[in-house]
């Protein structure tokens, strides 16, 4: 599988995710934001959002993501498509059959096909 397919069923198929794999998504993008923030009191910053949730200090989760988020995506696609195909629809284009933006897109992003 692909980064490009296993993000899109992370992000649009989000429902069948574990609440283990929903909170270490919800980990990554709380990390990424402290990250990029140039505070300096990120200590204060870092506890808020561990008293909110946003982070944890669950070893099962942090063990989702010890090879990296992308590899974690991937795992998690592969899981969802395993155990719950039916749920999950690829839309891919009729013309050039790359997958497209989104579930519901009816043009494509890679030829400009349009199938409204």
């Amino acid at each position: 599988m692909n980064k490009e397919t296993a993000k899109y069923i992370v992000k649009y198929f989000s429902s069948l995710l574990t609440d283990k794999e929903k909170m270490a998504v919800k980990h990554t993008s709380s990390t990424f934001k402290l990250n990029a923030a140039n505070n300096t009191d990120l200590t204060s910053v870092t506890r808020i959002y561990r008293e909110k949730g946003w982070l944890t200090q669950d070893q099962d989760v942090l063990d989702l993501l010890k090879d990296g988020y992308d590899n974690f995506e991937i795992i998690v696609a592969k899981r969802i498509l395993s155990e719950q195909k039916d749920k999950v629809f690829l839309n891919y284009c009729p013309k050039c059959e790359q997958l497209a933006r989104t579930p519901k897109a009816k043009q494509c992003r890679h030829c400009g096909n349009d199938w409204h």
